[in-house]
């Protein structure tokens, strides 16, 4: 008879995605885990697998609710560019709200883990194409509504705002001020209008 689940998991996912977030995944231990999640090591090992178990169900976690507030904020009514420039102020505010200063969890996790494991890479690589693909509907709109040049390369702008975004993560991660996130916004709005 399979093991009965006595703890909320949807608590221990959010714990354990703070803990990766804040420590990172290499200077997280185990214990680390046991002791931010309140459950056992055995129950690590029987619902997780392991800790990288955990480290992907943590930052499927974290998608769930990114993706969300960033598919909404992309997709609002009336101008795609007005959208889109919110979009990247939210990310500006985010990272300075709450003495957060955490950059992002995905972000983080590419730079040091994705290189060292090709598991961990593979499940977070297709995060940036699904934020590029985002974007370029975004833009395909803003073009639509003369907010860009109909000329214009969609996908190269794509991925340059999906830059920008990983740009300003880092930023906040490396305790960058605000006022120089706020500029890097407004440079990047100016390379994508019409005028």
């Amino acid at each position: 008879m399979p093991k009965t689940i006595t703890y909320d998991k949807e608590k221990v996912l959010n714990q354990a995605m703070i803990q990766f977030w804040k420590a990172g995944y290499e200077a997280t231990s185990v214990q680390d885990l046991v002791e931010v999640t309140g459950i056992n090591r055995a129950s690590i090992y029987n619902s997780f697998g392991d800790k990288k178990g955990l480290f992907l169900a943590a930052v499927d976690h974290y998608l769930k609710q990114a993706n969300a507030k960033r598919v909404g904020a992309l997709e609002q009514d009336g101008s795609a560019i007005e959208a889109i420039q919110s979009y990247l102020e939210d990310v500006v505010a985010f990272s300075f709200s709450e003495g957060r200063k955490l950059g992002c969890l995905i972000t983080n996790s590419l730079v040091e883990v994705s290189p060292l494991d090709i598991e961990i890479g593979a499940h977070i690589k297709p995060v940036l194409d699904k934020v590029e693909d985002d974007f370029y509907q975004a833009l395909l709109r803003a073009q639509k509504q003369g907010e860009i040049r109909p000329g214009a390369d969609l996908r190269a702008l794509a991925r340059f705002l999906t830059g920008q975004v990983q740009g300003l993560r880092v930023l906040a991660r490396a305790d960058s001020n605000e006022g120089r996130m706020r500029d890097m916004v407004i440079v990047a709005m100016n390379a994508i209008k019409v005028s």
